[in-house]
């Protein structure tokens, strides 16, 4: 799933604005244990929120804020459930890291 995701927002940002990182990378500014998607840019967004920020960044729009009608207790429990049974939806799959996803991470340890 998370291969998956970041695959989809390779695609969408053209401009190449987006970058990734593990979040054990990102331990300095976390503000606690955190098992779940992170976007930074003009904040710090975890969970359903940062899906929807990544999403409008991406695509240089903001039509996924139409998402934040939903309240966030709803939105962060369906993407637990997604998290929860990732291995299920994906069928399987492993997760093995997309060549233009690879080239967009950012690591403390060099380029891998």
């Amino acid at each position: 799933m998370c291969n998956t995701f970041a695959k989809t927002i390779v695609r969408l940002d053209r401009k190449e604005r987006i970058h990734f990182a593990s979040i054990k990378e990102l331990d300095d500014i976390l503000p606690e244990e955190i098992d779940s998607v992170v976007y930074y840019s003009d904040d710090l967004y975890m969970k359903s929120d940062a899906v929807i920020e990544v999403m409008n960044d991406a695509t240089g729009t903001k039509i996924f804020s139409i998402f934040k009608a939903v309240p966030v207790c709803f939105r962060n429990r369906l993407y637990q459930f997604i998290a929860r049974n990732r291995y299920r939806l994906n069928r399987g799959d492993a997760c093995e890291i997309n060549p233009a996803v690879r080239k967009r991470i950012i690591s403390s340890e060099g380029s891998k």
